[in-house]
């Protein structure tokens, strides 16, 4: 029997009659709280021998999140969120879907006063959508909503170009056994959910994940990513609300994998019309990049060779983060032509850092790609929203004088 009143108090959430109102808050509650990690499905996979007892219930999924904090997969989570609106009233549909293959992926229709909606808490989408052509857009990214033969298309447009450009939630509710049979299949040996920890939360305005030795934030424009160092259970159960016991075990089962990062990145993107040639092309000479300069700072000089050069320049009052205060520095730049990017050393007196420019075809479309790497994990960046926003948007007024030379042919 499912534990609601228990669940709805760790949601933070009152019983209330079933509505399009209270599912929305149920949908944003969900999400934020109950965390999308494979650490539970690490560890049912080794602890259940019976492959058809693998996939569990909505019961002991919520069950494990009320002991220490887990949230599954997928299917778990339809499964887990279908059963909590049925207790409390609502009409709900189990659908099948695809992001990869088809049948890899699992949504929910609700029934409410205002018609069908699309819950998909197992991907997740940060809103739910009309079961209707339309567009909806989020603090997050835009979901555009188109038929297709089997059901509905959804295309992400903005956000973080990471991960695949939409998914497809399938129109024919599936009975309880093939979701059953579809969510056993899930734990074949070669799941990518199965290879190691991933972590992810999505709030309103960012979501915070965990992989690959790395924790990220992400907004409807930039990244940050900071290196978690070993060992990390505590850490990563930290951060998500996760037990740390748990957490262990699953990192000793897979392959935990340390970032490659030597220090924290923060990075802005935005998307061009340009191929990512032609983008890298406008600033990446001598003389295109000395243009770009110009409009932050006053370039006193700039000596080298077309793949390699050096300005010295009078910074403006206001001098960009992650430095400050300064009456003049300099910036050695190397161009890579054929990876489309610049990577350019800020030099002060007694300091510098890292960054760089990158025009990359993702998703589809080719993004401008602006990063600056901090010395050191800066896991303070992970709490103060401010403070990062106000560093990428530093990232993103470079992003924008690069869009202004490609209009403008330089």
């Amino acid at each position: 029997m499912l534990a609601t009143a228990e669940v709805l108090e760790a949601l933070d959430l009152h019983p209330e009659e079933s509505s399009h109102r209270f599912l929305e808050r149920l949908f944003t509650r969900f999400n934020a709280r109950v965390p999308f990690e494979t650490v539970s499905k690490i560890l049912r996979d080794a602890d259940v021998t019976d492959p058809a007892r693998k996939a569990g219930s909505a019961e002991s999924f919520w069950e494990e999140h009320l002991a220490w904090g887990a949230g599954g997969t997928c299917f778990s989570r339809v499964a887990a969120f279908g059963a909590l609106l049925e207790d409390l009233g609502f009409r709900v549909e189990r659908l099948l879907g695809r992001v990869e293959a088809d049948f890899d992926h699992a949504a929910l229709r609700v029934h409410t006063e205002r018609g069908p909606v699309l819950a998909d808490v197992g991907f997740p989408l940060p809103a739910l959508l009309p079961e209707a052509e339309g567009e909806t857009e989020t603090p997050l990214a835009g979901l555009e909503v188109r038929r297709s033969p089997r059901g509905w298309a959804v295309t992400f447009h903005g956000g973080v170009p990471d991960g695949p450009p939409g998914l497809e939630i399938f129109s024919e509710p599936v009975p309880e056994a093939d979701f059953l049979a579809r969510w056993q299949g899930t734990f074949r040996p070669d799941s990518r959910f199965l290879r190691g920890v991933g972590v992810r939360r999505m709030e309103e305005q960012r979501v915070l994940s965990f992989t690959r030795g790395e924790v990220r934030v992400d907004d409807r424009h930039s990244r940050l990513a900071v290196p978690v160092a070993a060992p990390r259970a505590r850490r990563i159960a930290e951060l998500f609300g996760l037990d740390e016991t748990p957490v262990q075990r699953a990192l000793a089962r897979t392959s935990d994998t340390s970032s490659e990062l030597s220090g924290a990145t923060l990075t802005a993107y935005l998307e061009t019309g340009a191929e990512p040639g032609a983008a890298f092309a406008a600033i990446g000479s001598p003389d295109a990049y000395r243009r770009l300069m110009s409009g932050v700072a006053s370039v006193a000089s700039c000596e080298g060779s077309l793949r390699h050069w050096r300005l010295e320049l009078q910074a403006p009052e206001a001098e960009s983060p992650p430095a400050a205060g300064d009456a003049g520095f300099a910036e050695d730049v190397r161009a890579d032509p054929e990876g489309a990017r610049l990577d350019v050393r800020r030099i002060y007196p007694g300091r510098s850092w890292e960054s760089s420019f990158e025009a990359r075809l993702l998703r589809g479309s080719t993004y401008l790609l602006r990063r600056v790497t901090f010395d050191g994990a800066r896991e303070d960046l992970l709490r103060n929203d401010s403070a990062r926003g106000r560093l990428a948007g530093t990232l993103a007024i470079d992003l924008l004088a690069w869009a202004r030379q490609i209009q403008s042919g330089a």
